[in-house]
């Protein structure tokens, strides 16, 4: 059937009625009568004739029977209403979509009715409540609604392969349909007919499970939008329940929305107890989990599980793991979690103990998207850019703060010794170590500052000066094992260092351990389980070594591992799950070191980027400053995706860096000053 723009507004012509022979319509003829009635009307050139009501064949007369002429008369009529009156092309609903010139004089309209729907579905509507013309009784509950067969077939894909594809249904006379109640169907068919469906409260579910079965997509789309903005306390789970059934996304997330936002009075509700698995998941996993506290989290978790124990048993460990138990209190995760008797017969869920007792004892040392804080914490995890130098060589003595999860950028203390009155007692912090002890960054060694060793609190926002090393260095790297602090390596203006120093901070008090079997300088330090790994250096002012020395704390030797691809020297590298990651240097690229293999791999090619820093937060890694091939310092932070194998770039500093330190520190928003962040940091 033709588009309906395309059809032409003209008299239809029936082949039983046409001349035989070159003969006209008969109709044309008649219609050419009215039309030559009406102009001698408006000319006042005679007076009315009367409408003939014969049709000439063959030059001769025809008696029409009674119907004919019945139909004849109302066309009449509305001919001529409409010639009396013409409707303008361009009115309200209508248009003019194509008039063309012949060379007669004639012309052609193409006109497009845009009323014409509304009439036809009234008159659809009409014949249904008339009971005229139906060809089909559908029996719902034994209530029986007669319909019209093409007028289902036309709005459901339902209806039409049970009408259209030579099933019994489409020949048989009465259709029972089961399934729904007789009211729910009758809301459908009121649809069918009017496009109009009342939705309560009380009626949408109904609705909804009917128009998925009988695949009224539009009544599921306005279902949807009806539920969407019902959500509250009592129905968010029940409505999450729906959309999953239905497999509608917009409203799932809709309501995964809501009950993130309300999570803490959501757990509060029975309905929480009937939240399906794979939801509850989702949910735990989400940063901007609405809780204050991560007890809060795992206190809900235990109830769901208890509220069904045998079925839900299985998924304990699995959603244990979204749970952030390194950042429960200490004391509540000895008396509640390890206590627990599910979680102790939970094997599956040792590993997740095992992470969080690390973290307590060795804060930073462990990360993990565990270690990472939720949103409503009022803890963010932060990595800090500390010192380094300008494309002039100058000294900065202030540290950068940047918080990706909330994109912004915090006012934190500068380095220690940086602002003095006495200007003879300021001291440059150039070519030190760095590193996360116990939510507390250390910073010790330089150029200027060989035997320093400083902390700073993050809560009283102070670098607080600590004892001093025993050996004066720079250019070297700090570790942490077992909870202690290493000093390694490095250079003291002579020689490379092969020394290794301990800071026990209980004691506060520095000791001398295993030396390397290498003494290098300008190198990359990481630790991974039981091991420290020193990565690459120079073991001079010209060459650079592709050596890995590795060595357990509490053995007497330092063991060497598969060598780095590159020789390399100023690089950093960081620990991430179950590899090191290392940049900077020679290499124009990212490398991933993995300690369970001892294999090297490939991760991404970042340039030149000599003298870069790199950090873990928020489950990614951020590379930092550097300098290119022209020795001009980099301003750019680039971010590398993990999970998603992906390299962005995340901001722009306001001044370019290199030779900087870089670590990853949880901050609490009570004890800092947001700042705005500038026009070039995105």
């Amino acid at each position: 059937m033709p588009a309906l723009e395309d059809r032409l507004w003209t008299p239809r012509v029936r082949d039983s009625e046409a001349l035989e022979t070159g003969g006209e319509c008969p109709y044309m003829n008649r219609n050419r009568k009215y039309e030559e009635d009406r102009r001698e009307k408006k000319n006042n050139k005679s007076s009315s004739q009367s409408v003939t009501t014969a049709l000439t064949v063959n030059h001769k007369v025809e008696t029409l029977p009674q119907w004919k002429l019945l139909v004849e008369r109302k066309m009449s009529d509305s001919l001529e209403r409409t010639t009396d009156c013409p409707v303008s092309p361009l009115a309200s609903g209508s248009s003019l979509t194509d008039e063309k010139e012949k060379p007669g004089g004639a012309s052609e309209l193409c006109w497009q009715d845009g009323g014409l729907p509304v009439e036809l579905q009234r008159g659809m509507e009409t014949l249904r409540v008339n009971r005229e013309l139906t060809d089909v009784t559908l029996c719902v509950q034994g209530q029986d609604f007669l319909c019209h067969r093409a007028i289902l077939a036309a709005a459901s894909q339902y209806f039409r392969a049970m009408f259209c594809s030579g099933l019994k249904e489409s020949h048989e006379e009465r259709v029972e349909i089961k399934g729904l109640d007789s009211g729910t169907m009758r809301s459908l068919l009121e649809y069918t007919y009017t496009s109009r469906a009342l939705l309560t409260h009380s009626n949408v579910q109904r609705i909804l499970e009917a128009a998925s079965q009988f695949q009224f997509l539009r009544v599921v789309d306005a279902c949807a939008s009806f539920l969407s903005n019902s959500i509250h306390l009592e129905t968010c789970v029940g409505i999450l329940n729906l959309a999953d059934n239905h497999v509608l996304p917009t409203l799932r997330t809709r309501a995964q929305d809501f009950i993130t936002s309300q999570f803490s009075q959501v757990v509060q509700q029975q309905d929480f107890l009937e939240l399906p698995g794979e939801s509850l998941e989702a949910i735990l996993q989400r940063d901007d989990l609405s809780v204050k506290c991560e007890e809060c989290v795992f206190e809900a978790l235990m109830r769901w599980v208890r509220a069904q124990e045998d079925e839900r048993y299985p998924l304990l460990a699995t959603l244990l793991s979204h749970v952030r138990l390194p950042l429960l209190e200490p004391a509540y995760f000895v008396e509640k979690v390890e206590s627990d008797e599910l979680i102790r017969r939970c094997a599956e869920a040792f590993y997740l103990l095992q992470e969080a007792r690390m973290y307590h004892l060795s804060g930073r040392e462990v990360v993990s998207e565990r270690t990472k804080p939720r949103v409503q914490h009022f803890l963010s995890e932060v990595f800090l850019i500390i010192g380094g130098c300008t494309k002039d060589e100058r000294f900065i003595p202030t540290v950068t703060c940047l918080d990706p999860l909330r994109r912004s950028r915090l006012e934190v203390a500068r380095l220690p010794m940086t602002e003095m009155e006495d200007e003879t007692q300021i001291r440059k912090w150039v070519e030190f170590s760095c590193i996360t002890f116990h939510n507390e960054v250390y910073i010790s060694g330089g150029k200027e500052t060989q035997h320093d060793v400083w902390k700073y609190n993050g809560a009283l926002d102070k670098w607080i000066q600590i004892e001093s090393m025993s050996n004066g260095r720079w250019r070297h790297k700090m570790a942490v094992h077992g909870g202690k602090v290493y000093a390694l390596g490095g250079f003291d203006g002579i020689q490379r260092l092969a020394s290794v120093e301990a800071y026990d901070p209980f004691h506060n008090r520095w000791t001398q351990v295993t030396p390397l079997a290498v003494g290098v300088s300008s190198f990359a330090a990481a630790s991974f389980d039981r091991w420290i790994y020193v990565i690459g250096g120079g073991p001079n002012g010209k060459l650079a070594t592709d050596k890995v020395q590795c060595w357990e704390p509490g053995t007497d030797s330092w063991e060497l591992r598969a060598p780095i691809p590159i020789e390399t020297k100023c690089t950093n590298a960081v620990t991430f799950k179950n590899c090191i990651y290392v940049v900077g240097g020679a290499m124009h690229a990212m490398y991933c070191y993995s300690p369970l293999s001892d294999s090297w791999s490939l991760v991404a090619r970042l340039g030149e980027r000599a003298s870069c820093a790199i950090a873990a937060c928020n489950n990614k890694l951020f590379i930092t400053g550097g300098r290119d091939n022209k020795n001009q310092v980099i301003s750019t932070v680039m971010c590398w995706d993990v999970d998603r194998g992906v390299l962005t770039e995340e901001c722009v500093l306001p001044l370019g860096v290199s030779h900087h330190g870089s670590v990853t520190l949880m901050k609490s928003y009570t004890h800092i000053h947001r700042v705005t962040p500038s026009s070039e940091c995105q």
